[in-house]
C-alpha cells in the first residue's frame, strides 16, 4: 500500500554464554599459565609454608622431619637474645646506609647523564659496569682492594703520605662499612637507571617556564626536580632497602659475618643458624622475623610515597 513504511528489521540479540559454562579460550589460557603457576608454587609457596612450619618445630637434622612442635619458643628465644637484638639493629643500620649512600650519588649521576655532552654514551656504559659483574666477583674485587698489605686503598693512603696499614676487614666497625661500600658500588647503576628514566619524563617546558620566571639552577632543582622526582625516588628506596636486607654474597666473600659477628646481618644469620649450627627451626624463625621487619619498613615507605602522591596532586586524599 502507498504511504505504508516497511517495518524496520529486528536485530536478534547476541547469544549470551550460559552461566557456569567455561569458554574454551579460558581453558586454553589456564593450560598456558599452569606450568608457570606450578613453578611459582614449587619455588616460592611450598618453601614459605615449610619454613613457617619449621619455625614452630624442632627438626631431625638427618631427615629434616618435624620431631615436635615447640610453638613460639624460637621466636621468644630470638627476641630475648641480646646478640639477636644487636644483629637486628645492625641490619637496619646496614639497610639505611646502603639506601642513603646509593640513592644520593645515583641521583647526582643521573642528573649528569641527563645533560648532553661529548662522551655521555661512553660514561653511561662505564656507570653500568658494576651492575654487570656477578656478586661473587664484586666481593672478590673489593676483598683485594681492602687487603691490609697489598690493597689499593691502603696503597692510595701511602701514596698520599699516610701510613696505609689499616686492617679494614679485621675491625668490626671498619669491616661493616667496607661491606656497605661494596654494596653501594654494586647498586648505584641500578638506582641510576631508575632515576634517569624518571628525570627524562619531566617535560622541558617546565624548566623553560621556570627560567622565564627568573628561577636559577638551584631553585629549579629544589622546587621542580626534587618534588617531581619524589614519587620515583621512594620506589627506588624500597628496592634498595629490600636488596640490602637480603645481602649475602658480598658479606660471605668479604668477611663471612665476622670479625666477631661485626658484619652479620639477619639474612646471614639465617645461613649461619641453618648450615653452620644446624638449628633449622631457629633459622626459620629468624627468616620470618626478617620478612616481617622488611614488610614493616616497606609499609612505612609506601605510606610516605602515598603522601607524596597526594601532595603532588596525583591522587585525592
Amino acid at each position: 500500500m502507498k504511504g505504508r513504511r516497511d517495518a524496520p528489521a529486528r536485530i536478534a540479540p547476541a547469544a549470551r554464554p550460559r552461566r557456569g559454562r567455561v569458554r574454551p579460550e579460558t581453558w586454553l589460557a589456564v593450560a598456558f599459565i599452569a606450568p608457570t603457576i606450578l613453578i611459582v608454587c614449587g619455588v616460592y609457596l611450598y618453601p614459605a609454608v615449610a619454613t613457617l612450619l619449621y619455625s614452630f618445630s624442632e627438626l631431625e637434622v638427618a631427615s629434616l622431619r618435624i620431631d615436635r612442635f615447640v610453638g613460639l619458643e624460637h621466636f621468644r628465644g630470638a627476641v630475648a637474645s641480646e646478640e639477636f637484638k644487636a644483629v637486628v639493629l645492625r641490619t637496619l643500620y646496614f639497610g639505611l646506609m646502603v639506601v642513603v649512600l646509593t640513592t644520593v650519588p645515583a641521583f647526582l649521576i643521573a642528573l649528569l647523564l641527563k645533560e648532553r655532552f661529548r662522551g655521555r654514551n661512553f660514561l653511561r656504559v662505564i656507570v653500568l659496569l658494576p651492575w654487570a659483574l656477578p656478586p661473587v666477583v664484586s666481593g672478590v674485587l673489593w676483598s683485594q682492594m681492602f687487603h691490609a698489605d697489598f690493597g689499593f686503598i691502603n696503597g692510595l693512603i701511602r701514596t698520599a703520605g699516610g701510613e696505609g696499614n689499616i686492617i679494614w676487614l679485621g675491625d668490626p666497625v671498619l669491616a661493616l662499612h667496607a661491606v656497605i661500600i661494596a654494596e653501594v658500588w654494586r647498586w648505584i647503576p641500578f638506582a641510576t637507571l631508575f632515576i634517569l628514566a624518571g628525570l627524562q619524563t619531566i617535560p622541558p617546558e617546565t624548566y623553560e617556564a621556570a627560567s622565564v620566571d627568573g628561577a636559577n639552577a638551584w631553585q629549579k632543582f629544589r622546587y621542580l626536580t626534587v618534588p617531581l622526582m619524589w614519587p620515583i625516588l621512594l620506589p627506588v628506596t624500597i628496592f634498595m632497602f629490600v636488596w640490602a636486607m637480603k645481602a649475602f654474597d658480598t658479606i660471605f666473600v668479604l668477611t663471612q659475618g665476622g670479625p666477631r659477628m661485626g658484619t652479620t646481618t639477619l639474612n646471614y644469620l639465617v645461613y649461619r643458624q641453618s648450615f653452620q649450627e644446624f638449628s633449622f627451626g631457629q633459622a626459620a624463625a629468624t627468616a620470618y622475623i626478617l620478612s616481617l621487619l622488611t614488610l614493616l619498613v616497606i609499609a612505612v615507605l609506601a605510606f610516605l610515597r602515598w603522601r607524596a602522591r597526594i601532595r603532588s596532586g596525583e591522587v585525592a586524599s
